[in-house]
């Protein structure tokens, strides 16, 4: 069994699998964010900005991936379920259906009658889901599309501002509840 103290080489290969090249400047430099704006906002002084506030993102989310990196090192492997209990095929029924361990196991009617509910339920899960997913999608391909208006200047020029601002505010928070 593995010890409590965290090991040189599980650290090492988690921080550089997931750290290594991880920083904002690493994946586009300031140049290429730049560049990624039409050319005549490229100058505006809110993209610097907008960099600065993406570069301390990423760097409080590779801070938070290395503390969670050198938790889990400190706390080990935790055991799995064969050391822990009895026989896993005996217990499975009971822990996917929510019977408590001491109750007798289901008899096979009720037993594929619970499987069988389960079931449905899980394929009306993901038939929510995928309509979440699709109408996320139109959400995205909206803000995409008005985007487009943008670079090619097919927006109303008097508060084109205020609404690349609320578009990509809304972009962000949309991509935020997908992840």
């Amino acid at each position: 069994m593995a010890s409590n103290k965290p090991t040189v080489n599980e650290t090492q290969i988690l921080s550089s699998f997931l750290l290594s090249r991880a920083s904002l400047k690493d994946i586009i430099t300031f140049r290429e964010f730049v560049n990624l704006f039409p050319k005549d906002k490229r100058f505006n002084p809110q993209i610097k900005l907008l960099y600065r506030e993406l570069q301390l993102a990423r760097n409080r989310q590779c801070t938070l991936v290395k503390n969670n990196i050198l938790r889990e090192a400190r706390v080990g492997p935790k055991p799995n379920k064969r050391e822990q209990g009895p026989d896993e095929d005996a217990m499975a029924g009971i822990e996917l259906y929510g019977a408590a361990p001491e109750q007798p196991m289901l008899p096979l009617k009720d037993l594929l009658r619970e499987m069988t509910k389960a079931a449905e339920d899980l394929e009306s899960e993901e038939a929510t889901l995928d309509n979440e997913c699709d109408r996320i999608l139109g959400q995205i391909r909206t803000i995409v599309g008005d985007l487009s208006d943008l670079r090619y200047g097919k927006l109303a020029a008097s508060n084109t501002a205020e609404q690349v601002i609320r578009e990509i505010n809304h972009l962000v928070e949309v991509c935020e509840r997908t992840t």
